[in-house]
C-alpha cells in the first residue's frame, strides 16, 4: 500500500536536472559535514580537551553563526545561490584544516566559528536556490526533495566518520579522504551553475530575522507566555537535546563499538535514520491529536525512552532504544514547525516576532546543548548524561502540561 502510494505521489514533482544536481550536491555536502559533526567533539577530547570545555567549544559555533547571519544580511544585498554555495565551499574546505591542524582552546574555537560561518551560507543557499529555481506551487515538495537528499547524507556520515577512525588517524591522509566527498559535491555544484534554466528576474530574497527585535517587542511579550512561549520551550528543550546528544554521542558510540568490536557508528546511525522515516505518518498522528500535542507527547516518551539507554548493556538493545527516541523526536520537529505556522496564520501582522523567536531559541538550544551535554559526560559519565538528558525532557514537557492551556490566540 505504501509503495503504490508513493508511485501516485512521485510524478507530481517536477524533478528537473538542476534540482536533482542539487539534492546531489546537499547529499555530498552533508556527508563531509556530518562526519566532521561526527568526529569534532572525538578529536578534541583526543588532544586532552575536558569533556565540559570541548562542549563550550562546541557551543561556539552556534553563537558564531548567529552573529555571523546578524551581519550578513547587512552586508550582502543579493543572497544568490550561486554566490552562497561559492563562500560556503571555500570556507568547509578550510574547517577540517583547523579541526585536524591544531590542539589549542583558540585554534578549535577558530574552527567551530569557521563551522558556523559555512552553516549559514549552506542554509541560506540552499532557501534562495528553491524560491529563485521553482514555482511557488512546487516550493513545499522541493524543499522537501532536498531535505530528503539531506537526511540520507546525514545518515550515511556518523558509520563513514566511525569507518575512517578504525583506519586513518585525523591528520594529513583523513583530510584527503574528506576531500573526495567534498569534491563531488563542488562538481555538481559546478553543473548548477552552467546549466541555463529559468529563474525568476524579480526576487525579495531571503527574509532576514533581527534578533534585536526579540527585546524591543515589548508588545509581544504581553502575550507571549500562553502563546508563544510553550512552543518556543519545546523548540529549545527539542535542539537542545539533540545537539547534546550529538555533542557526547560519537564519543559513546565509539566506546561501545571498542567494546563490541562493532563499528562504532552504528549507534549515531541509528539516531539518525528516523527523521528519514517518519514523514509518511506524522500528519495523520498531528491531525487526529492536534501539533501541540503531538509534539508534548513526542518529545516525552522520546526523552522517557533516551533515559533508558543509560540502564542497559547490550548493544543490541542501545541501539533500539536510541532509534525508537529519535523516531518519537522526529515526530515533534515538524509538528513543532505546524505550531509556529498556525501561529502565522492566526497572526500574519506579528510574523516577523514569531520567526525571530522561533530562530533565536533554535540557536539557543543549539548552543546550550553541547555545552550541557559536554559537562554532563564529564561530570555524570555516558550513561548517567543519557539519564539526565531524557529526565530535563521529560520535566520540561510535563511543566508544559500543567501551565499550557487548552486553547489560546495571539489576536
Amino acid at each position: 500500500m505504501t509503495v503504490h502510494r508513493l508511485q501516485k505521489h512521485i510524478p507530481r514533482y517536477d524533478l528537473s536536472q538542476k534540482l536533482i544536481a542539487a539534492g546531489s550536491m546537499v547529499f555530498f555536502f552533508v556527508i563531509f559535514d556530518g562526519i566532521l559533526m561526527y568526529l569534532a567533539p572525538i578529536v578534541i577530547t583526543n588532544a586532552g580537551i575536558s569533556e565540559s570545555v570541548m562542549g563550550l567549544i562546541l557551543g561556539s559555533s552556534s553563537i558564531a553563526g548567529m552573529i555571523f547571519d546578524f551581519i550578513l544580511c547587512r552586508v550582502l544585498k543579493v543572497t544568490h545561490y550561486r554566490r552562497m554555495f561559492f563562500f560556503m565551499f571555500v570556507l568547509a574546505m578550510s574547517f577540517p584544516l583547523f579541526l585536524f591542524g591544531g590542539k589549542t582552546i583558540t585554534i578549535y574555537l577558530m574552527a567551530m566559528a569557521v563551522w558556523g560561518f559555512y552553516y549559514d551560507f549552506f542554509n541560506i543557499g540552499t532557501i534562495d536556490f528553491v524560491e529563485r529555481t521553482s514555482e511557488k506551487e512546487e516550493q513545499v515538495s522541493n524543499f522537501g526533495i532536498l531535505s530528503s537528499f539531506q537526511g540520507f547524507g546525514y545518515l550515511i556520515a556518523p558509520f563513514a566518520g566511525s569507518l575512517l577512525l578504525l583506519y586513518i588517524q585525523p591528520g594529513p591522509h583523513m583530510l584527503m579522504a574528506l576531500t573526495v566527498p567534498l569534491a563531488v559535491a563542488f562538481l555538481f555544484y559546478i553543473f548548477i551553475v552552467l546549466r541555463r534554466a529559468h529563474e525568476r528576474e524579480e526576487y525579495t530574497g531571503v527574509v532576514r530575522k533581527n534578533v534585536f527585535t526579540f527585546f524591543t517587542e515589548i508588545e509581544l511579550w504581553k502575550k507571549i507566555w500562553l502563546v508563544i512561549f510553550p512552543v518556543l520551550l519545546l523548540t529549545l528543550a527539542l535542539n537542545m537535546i539533540d545537539a547534546a546528544v550529538w555533542t557526547f554521542g560519537p564519543l559513546f558510540s565509539e566506546h561501545i563499538g571498542i567494546v563490541s568490536g562493532i563499528s562504532g557508528g552504528i549507534f549515531m546511525t541509528a539516531y539518525a535514520l528516523p527523521p528519514i522515516l517518519v514523514g509518511w505518518i506524522v500528519g495523520m498522528i498531528a491531525r487526529k491529536f492536534g501539533n501541540r500535542r503531538t509534539a508534548e507527547w513526542a518529545i516525552l516518551v522520546g526523552s522517557i525512552i533516551l533515559a533508558f539507554v543509560g540502564f542497559v548493556n547490550s548493544i543490541s538493545l542501545l541501539v533500539i532504544l536510541i532509534f525508537a527516541a529519535s523516531f518519537f523526536w522526529a515526530i515533534g520537529w515538524p509538528a513543532i514547525g505546524a505550531i509556529y505556522t498556525e501561529h502565522i496564520e492566526k497572526a500574519s501582522s506579528r510574523r516577523k516576532e514569531i520567526e525571530t523567536l522561533q530562530d533565536l531559541f533554535t540557536n539557543m538550544g543549539d548552543t546550550a546543548g553541547p555545552i550541557v551535554g559536554g559537562y554532563m559526560a564529564q561530570y555524570l559519565g555516558f550513561a548517567h548524561s543519557f539519564v539526565a538528558l531524557g529526565m530535563l525532557g521529560v520535566v520540561i514537557v510535563i511543566f508544559l502540561f500543567f501551565v499550557t492551556p487548552a486553547a489560546t490566540a495571539l489576536d
